[in-house]
């Protein structure tokens, strides 16, 4: 009964009816999980969720200089939902750079950079030794603008804080300080991150930054790579103090509205085990460039 009127429509019309329908599948079908973007990165789908954002004050005993304003910044841990975005399994590397550095002097650079971004200054990036160029590495020596004209070129955005963070501690109550879980970064014998230990620079098996990558054990629960060591990551966000405190419940946030300073996360190869959680927060001007400090993009799903 309910399939006479359709059986006497013309063809015409049954036709529009099954490419309609077929859209409507497509449109519903779920993201992939892993997509490769235009820059030869990988990214991975991580869903919404919620987490609990920020670090505890137990995690600073016998860290030096634990009551300074810094690690206050960290706290109050505070509840915040993330919507599902595209983020890059590793950190943007020296040969993804160089690319992006050839693309721009080709031309028409400025339509990736940054409204506020210094006149007259490139993208190049600086205080690199010769063991920190290697192709497989991440480009550091780059400041904030030069992270979000690359990212804009390859078609992506910085992440948010929140969600970097998110990256690194998956949804959930349960609390990690590092990504892999709470063991320190050599724990069980094991290296679980690129940082600076406390008995000699090179003991983890590098000096300086190491192929991405290179410390699988310390992946993230979404099975992101190096958020913790290697390279200090700039984030979207703006840098205040006492943000945390104005957060809580907040769905994707994004940082102050206003300020000079920007986020960078994660820690690096120079910094010791207490730089390399998941809470700290460290800042910086955005025009300035450092030899720690690189970055991995993310992409909006809409």
């Amino acid at each position: 009964m309910h399939g006479t009127w359709l059986r006497r429509l013309p063809a015409t019309y049954l036709l529009l009816f099954a490419a309609a329908g077929a859209a409507l599948v497509q449109c519903a079908r779920a993201p992939d999980p892993q997509i490769t973007t235009a820059d030869g990165s990988t990214m991975l789908l991580l869903p919404a969720g919620e987490f609990l954002m920020g670090g505890m004050k137990e995690d600073l005993v016998g860290v030096p200089g634990r009551n300074y304003l810094n690690f206050e910044a960290e706290r109050p841990r505070h509840r915040v939902r993330v919507s599902a975005f595209y983020l890059d399994k590793y950190e943007v590397t020296n040969a993804q750079y160089r690319r992006f550095l050839a693309a721009v002097a080709d031309g028409g650079g400025e339509a990736y950079e940054h409204p506020d971004q210094p006149a007259n200054v490139g993208h190049q990036q600086q205080y690199l030794t010769d063991d920190m160029l290697g192709d497989d590495q991440p480009a550091v020596g780059i400041n904030w603008y030069d992270a979000f004209a690359y990212c804009r070129w390859a078609g992506k955005r910085l992440p948010t804080e929140a969600e970097w963070e998110y990256a690194g501690r998956g949804s959930g109550e349960e609390y990690r300080k590092f990504p892999w879980g709470n063991q320190e970064p050599d724990a069980e014998g094991i290296w679980w991150a690129n940082y600076r230990p406390a008995s000699g620079a090179a003991r983890d098996g590098y000096k300086h930054t190491a192929p991405v990558g290179s410390f699988p054990d310390g992946v993230s629960p979404f099975g992101i790579m190096d958020l913790a060591g290697n390279a200090e990551e700039w984030v979207q966000d703006r840098y205040s103090v006492n943000y945390f405190r104005h957060s809580e419940g907040a769905q994707d946030p994004a940082g102050p509205a206003a300020g000079e300073k920007r986020v960078a996360k994660g820690g690096s190869y120079g910094t010791p085990s207490w730089h390399v959680r998941l809470a700290s927060r460290f800042w910086g001007k955005p025009h300035n460039k450092g030899p720690r400090v690189g970055f991995r993009c993310a992409r909006s799903l809409d």
